[in-house]
């Protein structure tokens, strides 16, 4: 018998990426352990148990295939081809496109690397990407994590941080439920609770952490930026925040004019005066003290500085009305006093206050907020309100709190300096939405197609897609098929052939993580799991003909003349270069596959040296930037935007949720995962079930303004009567006892009852977990 090897590694199935053992026996990997001594490697989720079904799944693509039958093809029909014709074709129709056209004229698809084996491979996808000169990739990140990684920097001037679980005296989680989606993230949450800390939980739904919360806040979908501007005003109007951090630390004291909505400077004083310098108010009436925003330093004691006032500032020109900026958003935040909270969210008075209290009293807090507050149509300004909420606290870069950075620095590869001003600024939907992911090259998927059937701005005419399967993970998907069919060319890249891969002109396979290598540089389940370095290296040889993204974007920009910005096509070089910075060396990372950890750790407290990276050097509770740009400043709400009810038809919150048993629309071909989780499931409450005589497992349909999904009816205690909560990344066929309403294959799909109607008119988010419905049994 051949000797079992136990191989160390990382699974990247989802954000987890979960530290484990492969069992490999005969070059076939027969089974996957958790492995304790991996930051992230207590336990593993069914969908890393169930490696060996997707690795050796008997409908895996194992070689190139061209299409054979004509575009709109009820069956489509395929001829397996060499990897070099595949290549050559493609690169053929991209460098003719590109040539005659422009590259902006192609766009691209690549899934989310927080849910998919993608994650070992995003970095030279996107670099290659922008190398050959495409403003256009459909990246779901208006829906995903931009706001967290990305808004976020509008008030810290970096993303979220990782949440300091360890250290931390209250757990706040927002619109994020670990237990689901993040089973490392999960664990360091129950370590806390196990310390006796307090937690917070924002959630509609009763999660398993909701139930174990200290204060659960049970907030109708949609509406939580209310919820934060409430008990931000409970905080202000009390006092009771971290004033001196908020003094020192933010630009809460900094003058706003009320003429024009712009800081008040040193010029706007005197004809002479210094343009970086912001003027601040002192504690005493008439005095002013300054800040230099470009040395990030006050000019003086910031102890006298006034924290909520109005003042008339005199100058060379006269008199200049201005408040501070903590003065702007209290009187923003005033407008939603508890009794208004309570009636716009469904939150009682008495739970907002205990959370005030709870924040208030909290030596830190460490907080994370997702998807739950990342998809409706405030989804920016709501990250905003959460953020400064969270400023209030001081917490943000301290320990026990969210802590940006990692242990060590590493490298970027991810090309955004090869994007050119001339083809960022040709990003589709970025004349709306000036400050959004169009800025990164990120764009939606119904601007893409939009652009496919009315050529406006430009025609586009290909789609390059690495992984996904837009038809189930994006709505519109009518409109999709109306686009894919007209496309001049269509590639899809996948482990299978699915929904979306059906449309595609050429379909290559494409090897799981199992089957190539994978660089992380830190796993952000914690601070200390941000010391850990690993390379996966490839566990057995990949199935078939089947290649890397990796391997493919290099082979690709080989042919398109790219090599030179592709460090030469040699991913080791590319890899080496991440490391350069760090002083781990690639050889070293190869020769001890289990990892290494760093000797340094993340830097608490980094902005006592060099201040936050805004343009004020101060976390910002005003927002000059949004405000130039045609937007708020401050995160007022305009209550117009809520998901307000204005056709009696569809009496229901239609919201949705993730489940632990799939990541997206992956996995409902593998046998075990659909044994836990066998057809979608709609969540509703026993009072609603009851009027609607619906029993548990009963076919249920979903209607709205959009369309229709069926799911099966889970009645469940303690959710809301008015909402409903359905689950995504369905578009396969269910049990055989299914009803088909419409003959529709997809009818299992979620997003084609998805209106995209309303959207943030920032990040160009749609409001996916809170919309209006109705509901009857089938």
């Amino acid at each position: 018998m051949t000797e079992q090897q136990r191989v160390p590694a990382f699974c990247t199935q989802c954000r987890s990426r979960c530290g484990c053992e492969v069992l490999v026996e005969d070059g076939a990997i027969v089974g996957i352990e958790p492995q304790p001594s991996h930051p992230s490697g207590k336990t593993l989720c069914p969908k890393g148990k169930a490696v060996t079904e997707l690795v050796y799944h008997k409908d895996r693509l194992t070689q190139p295939l061209r299409r054979t039958s004509p575009k709109g093809a009820k069956v489509p029909t395929w001829e397996p081809i060499s990897w070099d014709e595949a290549l050559t074709e493609i690169a053929g129709h991209m460098g003719r496109i590109r040539d005659d056209h422009g590259a902006e004229q192609i766009a691209f698809s690549v899934t989310t690397p927080s849910g998919t084996h993608m994650s070992d491979c995003i970095s030279w996808v996107e670099r290659f990407i922008r190398a050959y000169g495409s403003p256009n990739t459909i990246y779901g990140t208006e829906i995903c994590n931009w706001h967290k990684d990305i808004a976020s920097k509008f008030t810290y001037g970096s993303d979220i941080g990782t949440p300091d679980f360890a250290n931390t005296d209250c757990v706040l989680l927002w619109g994020h439920n670990p237990a689901a989606t993040w089973l490392a993230r999960s664990i360091e949450v129950q370590k806390a609770m196990r310390r006796g800390v307090k937690m917070i939980v924002v959630d509609p739904r009763p999660t398993l952490y909701a139930k174990r919360a200290d204060c659960w806040l049970k907030v109708r979908p949609g509406t939580d930026q209310a919820l934060a501007l409430g008990i931000t005003n409970l905080l202000l109007s009390s006092g009771r925040f971290d004033v001196a951090f908020v003094r020192e630390w933010t630009n809460a004291t900094f003058l706003v004019r009320d003429d024009t909505g712009t800081l008040l400077r040193e010029s706007d004083l005197q004809p002479d005066g210094d343009k970086n310098t912001v003027m601040a108010a002192g504690a005493k009436d008439k005095t002013l003290l300054a800040f230099d925003t470009a040395q990030g330093r006050w000019q003086g004691d910031c102890a006298n500085a006034a924290l909520m006032v109005r003042r008339r500032v005199s100058s060379a020109t006269g008199e200049i009305p201005c408040r501070t900026a903590l003065q702007v958003f209290a009187e923003a935040a005033a407008e939603y006093p508890p009794a208004r909270v309570a009636e716009i969210t469904g939150v009682p008075e008495e739970k907002l206050q205990q959370a005030a209290d709870i924040l208030a009293e909290s030596a830190s807090v460490a907080y994370y907020a997702w998807n739950g507050v990342g998809q409706s149509a405030t989804a920016t300004q709501t990250d905003r309100a959460i953020s400064i909420l969270y400023g209030l606290t001081g917490s943000y870069g301290r320990a026990g709190g969210n802590v940006p950075g990692g242990a060590a620095r590493f490298n970027d590869i991810a090309g955004h300096d090869l994007l050119t001003d001339t083809q960022r600024a040709k990003a589709l939907g970025l004349d709306t939405r000036p400050i959004g992911p169009g800025k990164l090259g990120w764009v939606t998927a119904r601007d893409v197609y939009d652009a496919v059937l009315t050529q406006k701005p430009y025609p586009v005419r290909a789609l390059i897609s690495f992984g996904g399967n837009l038809l189930a993970a994006q709505p519109d998907p009518a409109k999709a098929k109306e686009a894919f069919d007209k496309l001049e060319f269509h590639v899809h890249t996948d482990f299978f052939l699915n929904a979306t891969a059906e449309y595609a002109d050429i379909v290559l396979p494409v090897s799981t993580s199992w089957e190539r290598e994978g660089l992380r540089p830190g796993f952000d389940v914690s601070l200390e799991g941000l010391r850990k370095v690993q390379l996966r290296l490839a566990i057995i040889a990949p199935i078939g003909e089947s290649r890397s993204d990796t391997d493919i974007v290099l082979d690709l920009a080989q042919r398109l003349g790219l090599s030179d910005v592709m460090f030469d096509c040699d991913a080791d070089k590319g890899h080496a270069h991440i490391l350069t910075p760090s002083g781990v060396d690639l050889e070293t990372l190869k020769a001890n596959p289990e990892g290494i950890t760093l000797p340094g750790s993340v830097k608490l407290s980094a902005y006592l040296e060099s201040g936050f990276a805004t343009p004020t050097k101060r976390l910002e509770i005003y927002s000059e930037q949004l405000m130039k740009s045609g937007y708020d400043p401050v995160p007022a709400l305009d209550t117009a935007k809520l998901p307000n009810n204005t056709n009696p038809a569809y009496p229901l919150r239609l919201g949705s949720a993730k489940t632990i048993t799939y990541c997206h629309s992956q996995g409902r071909n593998i046998a075990s995962l659909r044994r836990l989780t066998p057809d979608p499931v709609l969540e509703l409450s026993l009072e609603t079930a009851d009027a609607s005589g619906i029993a548990l497992h009963d076919w249920v349909e979903i209607s709205t303004k959009a369309g229709r999904c069926i799911a099966r009816a889970k009645p469940t205690k303690d959710l809301a009567p008015d909402a409903v909560f359905a689950q995504h990344g369905w578009a396969v066929s269910t049990s055989d006892d299914a009803p088909n309403p419409g003959g529709d294959r997809l009818a299992t799909n979620l997003n084609q009852a998805i209106s995209t109607e309303h959207t943030d008119p920032i990040s160009g988010s749609i409001p996916l977990r809170c919309s209006w419905c109705n509901i009857r049994k089938l």
